[in-house]
């Protein structure tokens, strides 16, 4: 029996095949088809813009007239929607059919046309035809609507008026433009609620700077920008690493990078959790892991703060007199410069290429690296290294020459380790330094939700974010660095950044100039006590009338048992007797010029008022440009714990000011380390930079706006102590040396009020040398005041000064 032969059979998945392919085959074609249309309608749409554009001559001016006599100034929308169609049609984003998207455009065009006859038209009603030929004849002279919008404009114009017409078919527009151009309700909606929400918050933004800009406050987010960059090791395998936990910040000029590699970012991430799962090897390595290239993340970083800043808020007076300064008026944001952009390009770029130098230069050397994160600052670049396990950190602190040279870079800073981070931070000098103006930190939330009235403004992180620095928590601060680094601006934003936060009754400044020209611009304001005291021997004088201030104050605070200024100022509120007391900043702007001149009373009055002048409501910010052991003695060093320091030539004067390497590898201009009291390391700073120009347009505004006062009771004193110091100096206040006749004379000249040696002569009968030598010992004692000609002498005491000193045995 013959076997029977088997067919095979046609399977289901054959005709599918078959079916694609048809089905592609015909797509392709439909897709050809398309094109051509879309080349076809383009082309049509360029000959009527030349049509409509152009008159022209014999056929081609009888049919420009015939198109504006039958469209009107309608016809100039057919080149543009045909010309959309044809888009359309080549980027296949409309799948219906094309001839539906023509006739609805020519409906829509001749909706508008009618909408411009029923708004010309004027109330005349006449015969239907004549309206058209009247329509006809305008749009020839491209007015109107042309006959196709009288054809529909009129009868509606005739059936519901002018108003009623002109509502129907602005209608249908709508709904024929939404048609045409396939938006939806909500994509509508949407579309106009983003500028509304902008125009709303723009308002209220607007309204709240006028606002605050009444009280002297002042609305500008600040933006810092952090770069999180995790590169790590290329090669068969990796050691383990722990996986760092870090703040990142972002810049709104790389907020697009962020949905580039969110995606890859999330991969990474899970990729290193599961090979953190993975068995190890008897060496302790991990099995083979995906090399992952290296990504930039970065996100914003925003605290919300609460609204207050510069309320204008009365916290003291002057040093006895009550509020005089109500009215103050603080100085206008515009007077300091805006910042400027800044001008590297491929910042993500350049910071990769520079995190993979080092990465690699450490592998060069044995050890082995990843960079965990990237912090770009206006000066420096800080990437964040985390060593594997094994590698000792003074293995990496010890290539820092290395580094540099790989780097092709001036020098390198090493923080190793970054406190509460298990990283070392490599700071690297960015190719661009971009200046921070005062204005930057100024404009704040930081600043400005600061309370205190001695917030002051010092300029910007490693990070890129603002810096703010409270006197009242210094409390008290040492300037140093090498000259030209940038000590005098910053004395400048500091005694700036006061002018802006604090009235001259919450705050007096006591400026101490040795080198003259540095901060004499500021004579006038009423934020002074005194003109800036220039004179060495003044200068000691006003350090000791500061530590007498001292001591009258907590006098005041024993007598009305609380404890410091703010108690005081708080009863004082409440008891109209007293009277408030306002903070008291000492600026010395040059130290070293000081300790030459009066070198024991300079050092005395500093140790005091930096031992306890904190709770009477007074600071010291000291500067000196020689960091050496015998301007900043250890006295001094020991006494105020705030320290911020500028570069400098060598390590030992680094230590001298922070008892600690690191200011000699700083840039200059302006950057610098901050030591603020309580911190375990130092904080590498770009100080903010305020001109000649912005300081002399500052303090011409304060002077405008309100008259200075000085107190001449101050200065008085001053003079006393600076008398009676050179008197101590020169032992001549020795009760061996002094003339028995010296209290009559000094009681003799106290009721005279006036002192000169004639005077002595006639009232004591004296001859003139007896009398001359007297006259010198009260003006060494701080009797009366210095010759002045043939003037007499100003006597610096008063009646019951001399009491309270006659019963001291001060004389």
């Amino acid at each position: 029996m013959a076997a029977k032969k088997k067919t095979p059979r046609k399977t289901s998945a054959t005709a599918t095949e078959i079916r694609k392919r048809e089905a592609e085959a015909a797509r392709l074609e439909a897709g050809g088809r398309r094109q051509v249309l879309s080349i076809i309608l383009f082309a049509i749409a360029a000959f009527l813009l030349f049509v409509v554009l152009i008159e022209g001559q014999n056929i081609w001016a009888k049919l420009h007239k015939f198109l504006f006599g039958v469209f009107g100034v309608c016809v100039y929308f057919w080149p543009i929607l045909l010309g959309y169609i044809a888009v359309l049609c080549a980027l296949n984003s409309y799948t219906g059919r094309i001839a539906n998207k023509v006739w609805q455009s020519g409906v829509l065009i001749a909706l508008v046309g009618a909408a411009i006859d029923v708004f010309s038209n004027h109330g005349e009603k006449v015969k239907f035809i004549e309206h058209l030929a009247g329509a006809y004849a305008n749009g020839m002279m491209s007015k109107g609507g042309g006959v196709l919008g009288g054809l529909i404009g009129y009868p509606l114009f005739l059936l519901f008026g002018k108003i009623g017409a002109g509502i129907t078919i602005c209608i249908l527009i709508f709904v024929f433009f939404m048609i045409i151009t396939g938006t939806t309700l909500l994509s509508l909606f949407l579309l106009i609620a983003k500028p509304v929400k902008k125009i709303k918050k723009r308002r209220e933004e607007m309204a709240e700077h006028d606002l605050e800009m009444q009280a002297s406050t002042f609305i500008k987010p600040a933006v810092g920008a952090r770069f999180n960059i995790d590169i790590p090791i290329d090669g068969e395998e990796e050691k383990n690493f722990q996986e760092p936990v870090a703040k990142n910040s972002l810049t709104d000029k790389k907020k697009q990078l962020i949905n580039t590699y969110r995606e890859l970012q999330q991969e990474e991430k899970v990729a290193i959790e599961k090979s953190a799962l993975k068995p190890k090897q008897k060496d302790g390595r991990d099995l083979k892991e995906p090399s992952v290239k290296a990504i930039i993340r970065e996100k914003f970083e925003s605290e919300s703060q609460p609204d207050s800043g510069f309320e204008n808020q009365q916290v003291g007076s002057g040093i006895t007199v009550d509020s005089t300064y109500a009215d103050y008026r603080y100085p206008p944001l515009s007077l300091l410069a805006e910042p400027k952009p800044e001008k590297s390009k491929n910042i993500s770029e350049e910071m990769e290429a520079t995190a993979t130098r080092l990465v690699d230069t450490l592998r060069s050397f044995g050890v082995e690296t990843r960079v965990i994160d990237i912090s770009r600052g206006p000066a420096v670049t800080r990437y964040e290294l985390q060593p594997s396990v094994g590698v000792k950190i003074s293995k990496i602190t010890n290539l820092a020459d290395d580094i540099a040279l790989n780097l092709a870079t001036a020098g390198v800073r090493i923080e190793a380790p970054i406190p509460n981070k298990p990283a070392v931070g490599i700071e690297v000098p960015n190719k661009y330094t971009k200046v921070v103006n005062v204005r930057e930190i100024i404009d704040t939330e930081q600043f400005r939700s600061m309370r205190s009235k001695l917030a002051v403004a010092l300029g910007k992180d490693i990070a890129g974010n603002p810096v703010v620095a409270d006197i009242a928590k210094m409390p008290h601060g040492l300037i140093a660095g090498a000259t030209g680094s940038g000590k005098s601006v910053c004395i400048n934003s500091i005694i700036i950044s006061l002018l802006y936060k604090a009235t001259p009754d919450d705050v007096k400044l006591l400026l101490i100039d040795p080198k003259v020209v540095e901060l004499g611009i500021y004579n006038g304001i009423p934020h002074l006590l005194v003109p800036v005291v220039t004179n060495p021997r003044k200068a000691s004088g006003a350090l000791g009338w500061a530590v007498s201030e001292m001591e009258k104050r907590y006098k005041l605070f024993a007598e009305n048992n609380v404890r410091d200024l703010k108690g005081y100022n708080k009863l004082a509120e409440k008891n109209e007797e007293l009277t408030k007391m306002p903070h008291i900043v000492i600026i010395i702007d040059e130290l070293a010029d000081l300790m030459m001149t009066a070198p024991n009373e300079v050092e005395d009055s500093i140790c005091r008022l930096a031992q306890k002048a904190r709770a009477a409501g007074m600071h010291l910010i000291v500067a000196t440009q020689r960091p050496s052991v015998d301007v900043i003695t250890g006295l001094i060093k020991a006494n105020i714990p705030t320290r911020i320091a500028f570069a400098v030539s060598s390590q030992v004067d680094s230590r001298t000011i922070l008892d600690m390497g690191g200011a000699e590898k700083l840039l200059g201009k302006g950057d610098m380390l901050f030591y603020p009291v309580g911190s375990i390391k130092p904080k590498r700073v770009q100080g903010c930079f305020v001109s000649d120009e912005e300081v002399e347009a500052v303090v011409n505004y304060i002077k405008d706006n309100g008259a200075s006062e000085y107190n001449q009771d101050v200065m008085i004193e001053i003079e006393r102590q600076a008398a009676k110091e050179e008197a101590a100096k020169t032992g001549i206040e020795t009760e061996e040396e002094s003339d028995p006749m010296l209290v009559k004379a000094i009681e003799c000249v106290v009721e005279a009020g006036q002192a000169s040696t004639s005077l002595l002569q006639r009232r004591l009968r004296l001859g003139y040398a007896r009398a001359a030598r007297i006259m010198d010992e009260m003006e060494q004692r701080g009797i009366i005041g210095p010759y002045e000609g043939s003037k007499p002498r100003q006597i610096l005491i008063t009646k019951e000064q001399l009491i309270e000193m006659k019963a001291g045995n001060e004389i």
